[in-house]
């Protein structure tokens, strides 16, 4: 009788709310070697899906006969260090290694990595399903050059055998949901709560330069069957999973999708599953992209809409190979939502080749006179394994420099650090050539500037309310915060904006944590806001707002519409412990006329023929501690803009007569 072969496997995610995801890239070679194979004789372990402590992983794995490992770089460290393990305890074991961060075989980068962890015996370079099978059939011979997407070493030689083609029929490649691959780990692991990644598609037709999702394909789209994929969302909702993350790479591209939203969001309705289905927006805006989105949004299955532009620079652009992605495609996209009060939120990656100061300070400000009043997340470019950024002739054209520094997750948890002392790391771009360390600083506090006042909402009403009527940018505003010397709480949150950068440029997380603040890591702006509520200077915080905004007026009757709008703002701010709905008296129509400045609308007054009352309606949400109102405000919220209570106007406008004119603010 043949002895079986014990297959173990690695796919380390990182958890988030003590979640952890299903691991898929794992399950689809188990579920295609099952289907296609002609031997039948394999034992599958459970897969390591989380991070767990060194000694504890090889222990696990230790008396497989083959490892395979799927790496990205929340994993690569780990994953090295188990595979080195288990060759020292069994130097039979065959160690098979693919994902994401396996070098290609570009300019000697594979053979560099197998030369620098001679423990591995196989690379598998992209698509893993083929490969794995041929691996697994043609053990334990130790006869590689048969088997196609691999390299090796053999005899201290070095060896690639050729890709594949791209895989274009999928009806071979059977859904590890569906097939009962994870049902062992689910069983045996009772208390976790799952999240999953998710395929309908395949396949990226853009090469943008950061990124190593087109970089890994560069093809056209390939679909799974939709039966299948219909029949995975009963699967996902049937099992109670909360998050699902969408892989496809421009989802909303295909006619389709809108079918596929709409199943989610039936499904929803019907079982109370999925709570979230993340997908990444097509790169060009189509009116089947808008509608996708908008049946997510409605239906509460996405917390904001991402807008993708990561740059307005249109050098910028060409150098990340963006430039045939339409920014008008994506204001139209931006104004649409708005107008449906559907929340979007706009990426920006900071620190792009091309990009100067005076370039991304100025393409933030112009995005938020466009119209994106929710939210800009700013993400630092790091430079990924097999993107076209790593390249050395594209590091060296553009003068990349980069700084090692731990991996941390916005909003991740302490706890999920680990104890083994094996810290993942990645390299976060601090220079290039069109932007200098010192300028890369500069860049990151205005980042952090704009977040803290404007999409944390702090100070966003009069600052909004100054941009349209004196015609201030937004822009003049950050920076002059930014050198705000003579307010010693607005001074101090500048300081820490500079320092944290600078920390960043020595190697330190690109996130902030603090014992006490939930033992999570915090984005810059999110952590000064909360901070003004711990160390009570949110009151200082204002009085001196209102001096610096004040210095921008000419006359006391504009400096008291200001003043106006700052106390309205910072009254609407939902805090930890001002629950009691309130009434505020106003002369100026502020809420009416900030309510139509973000949907891209003006009214034609801005003074009230007599004083109102605007009912601030603070008793909507409780909250037993500060705990509670950074977890669901700050941390929940901050995409879809919870920061502010809900307010309304007690008297009836309509019949309101002889009202100011809003140019009466310039004279």
């Amino acid at each position: 009788m043949k002895k079986s072969i014990k297959i173990g496997s690695a796919q380390i995610n990182n958890g988030f709310s003590n979640q952890y995801y299903l691991p898929y890239s794992i399950g689809i070679l188990q579920a295609f070697i099952l289907h296609n194979s002609k031997k039948h004789n394999y034992i599958f372990k459970d897969t390591i899906y989380k991070r767990e402590d060194l000694n504890i992983c090889v222990d696990k794995l230790k008396d497989s006969d083959i490892v395979f490992f799927s790496v990205y770089v929340w994993n690569e460290k780990i994953s090295l260090k188990i595979g080195e393990e288990l060759k020292k305890l069994n130097k039979d074991i065959l160690l098979v290694y693919g994902g994401p961060s396996v070098p290609d075989n570009k300019f000697n980068m594979a053979e560099k990595f197998l030369r620098e962890n001679q423990f591995i015996d196989l690379l598998v370079h992209q698509e893993g399903e083929r490969t794995s099978l041929q691996i697994v059939e043609n053990f334990p011979s130790k006869n590689y050059e048969q088997i196609d997407n691999i390299s090796f070493l053999k005899e201290n030689k070095y060896f690639n055998k050729p890709n594949l083609p791209r895989l274009r029929d999928f009806s071979q490649v059977p859904s590890p949901y569906l097939c009962g691959v994870f049902d062992n780990i689910i069983k045996n692991n009772p208390t976790e709560r799952w999240l999953a990644s998710w395929e309908t598609n395949r396949g990226c037709p853009f090469s943008c330069a950061f990124c190593d999702w087109g970089s890994a394909t560069a093809s056209k789209v390939s679909r799974m069957d939709l039966d299948r994929v219909f029949r995975e969302l009963d699967w996902f909702s049937k099992h109670k999973v909360e998050f699902i993350f969408c892989c496809d790479a421009n989802f909303g591209m295909l006619p389709r999708d809108y079918e596929i939203a709409k199943r989610a969001a039936e499904n929803k309705k019907k079982y109370g599953y999925p709570k979230v289905l993340s997908v990444q927006n097509t790169k060009n805006a189509r009116d089947r992209a808008y509608k996708v989105q908008k049946l997510l949004a409605e239906n509460e299955l996405s917390k904001g809409v991402t807008l993708a532009m990561q740059s307005v620079n249109p050098h910028t652009l060409k150098a990340i190979k963006r430039d045939n992605i339409s920014l008008e495609d994506y204001a139209e996209l931006q104004r649409r939502f708005a107008e449906d009060k559907i929340p979007t939120y706009t990426e920006f990656i900071l620190g792009l080749p091309g990009d100067s100061y005076d370039d991304f300070a100025s393409g933030v400000s112009n995005v938020i006179k466009s119209g994106q009043h929710n939210r800009i997340q700013y993400n630092n470019l790091s430079i990924l394994p097999n993107a076209e950024m790593n390249m050395p002739d594209y590091r060296e054209k553009y003068k990349i420099k980069t700084v090692p520094g731990p991996i941390v997750n916005v909003h991740g948890s302490l706890e999920e650090e680990p104890k083994d002392g094996i810290k993942e790391e990645q390299h976060v771009v601090i220079s290039t050539s069109t932007l200098k360390q010192e300028e890369w600083v500069e860049t990151r506090a205005y980042a952090s500037v704009s977040e803290f006042l404007y999409f944390n909402k702090i100070l966003q009403i009069p600052i909004l309310l100054l941009s349209d009527i004196l015609d201030i940018s937004f822009r003049k505003i950050f920076e002059d915060f930014l050198k705000s010397k003579n307010f010693k709480t607005l001074n101090s949150i500048s300081n820490s904006f500079y320092d944290h950068a600078k920390k960043i440029c020595e190697g330190r997380p690109e996130f902030i944590r603090k014992n006490g603040m939930l033992d999570i890591y915090w984005p810059p702006g999110e952590y000064e806001y909360i901070k003004m509520y711990t160390k009570n200077t949110f009151d200082k915080f204002y009085d001196e707002a209102n001096l610096f905004l004040g210095n921008y007026l000419d006359d006391s009757f504009q400096k008291e519409i200001v003043s106006e709008a700052i106390k309205f703002n910072r009254n609407i701010m939902r805090q930890p412990s001002n629950l009691q709905d309130t009434c505020l008296d106003l002369k100026f129509n502020i809420p009416d006329y900030f309510n139509h400045l973000v949907k891209g609308k003006k009214i034609d007054y801005l003074q009230y023929s007599h004083p109102v009352t605007v009912e601030i309606l603070r008793s909507d949400r409780k909250f037993e501690n500060i705990e509670e109102w950074m977890r669901e405000v700050v941390w929940y919220g901050h995409r879809s803009g919870a920061y502010l209570y809900k307010f309304k106007v007690s008297k009836n406008l309509e019949n309101m007569d002889n009202r100011g004119s809003s140019k009466r603010l310039s004279a």
